[in-house]
């Protein structure tokens, strides 16, 4: 071989690894160009599924404080009611006594008068 023949297969080889390393270069980009794809889709998607799981668990903790303040609601009234039959039953007592010290008051001013 003589000495062109040389440099052309240098050049050949040269324009090869040029072309080779184009190539690799272009690989590289396109891998990463889909791995941040995928990453931001898997970011995003675990994004939604953490925001879905938050929701319903908040959801679920609405719903058992609602069915607490009913029982609590639902016992106050019992107690109130409770206490209104109390008190019911013992206003015809009161008004007697009420009526007997008002009575008591009267006798006593009727007697200082005299």
């Amino acid at each position: 071989m003589n000495r062109s023949d040389i440099l052309l297969q240098v050049k050949d080889a040269e324009s090869k690894a040029q072309q080779i390393v184009k190539e690799a270069e272009d690989g590289q980009r396109s891998i990463i160009t889909s791995a941040r794809r995928e990453s931001s889709t898997r970011v995003n998607e675990a994004d939604e599924k953490l925001r879905a799981e938050y929701e319903s668990r908040f959801a679920k903790e609405r719903e058992s404080i609602a069915s607490e303040k009913q029982t609590y609601l639902n016992k106050g009234k019992e107690e109130a009611a409770d206490i209104k039959a109390k008190a019911d039953t013992k206003v015809p007592t009161v008004i007697t006594h009420l009526m007997k010290s008002f009575e008591r008051t009267l006798d006593v001013a009727a007697k200082t008068d005299d």
